[in-house]
């Protein structure tokens, strides 16, 4: 019966021992929105933009449709008349913005070629999972795009190879 050897991981004639891995997880829930009047209304001189009336409770969409009609009633957020002051605060706590998820996740092994002299190996995945993590939602009423979101704010899934000779 021939001898085994418990520490060596073999695969296709490849060694798997020495790869590091290495991950960035970032996992965040939404800020308050900031609900403003489209070209900042006709606020009073010194008030800077008017803000809107809010009349009933602000809440987000969970339906499918949520990307195009980010708030579950548009009607919510009405705008105050001229030279008048919205009743909305600042940034309504009931509405946030869209949760983020991202992964960037590297991979990468050192391989010895003499004493002196290495050769270094990466790869490096950024968005590795390749989620859409949503922009925050127009927030402009009487804008055309009130409550849509019309971007992303992390891009698709970017690979980098990195080769590195040590002497």
């Amino acid at each position: 019966m021939g001898r085994r050897s418990w520490g060596t991981c073999r695969a296709g004639g490849v060694d798997r021992r020495g790869w590091k891995t290495n991950g960035i997880w970032r996992i965040s829930d939404g800020h308050p929105l900031s609900i403003f009047i489209d070209g900042g209304g006709n606020p009073l001189p010194t008030y800077g933009d008017q803000r809107p009336h809010i009349v009933g409770t602000p809440r987000r969409n969970h339906g499918s449709d949520w990307v195009d009609h980010y708030f579950a009633d548009d009607n919510v957020f009405q705008r105050p008349a001229d030279f008048t002051l919205g009743d909305a605060p600042r940034a309504p706590g009931s509405v946030r913005s869209p949760w983020a998820f991202t992964a960037d996740l590297s991979l990468g092994k050192q391989f010895s070629i003499r004493e002196s002299m290495n050769f270094e190996f990466r790869i490096e995945a950024k968005n590795a999972f390749n989620h859409p993590v949503f922009s925050s939602p127009d927030t402009f009423v009487d804008g055309g795009n009130f409550g849509a979101i019309t971007s992303t704010s992390v891009g698709p899934r970017e690979l980098q190879l990195g080769m590195k000779f040590n002497f």
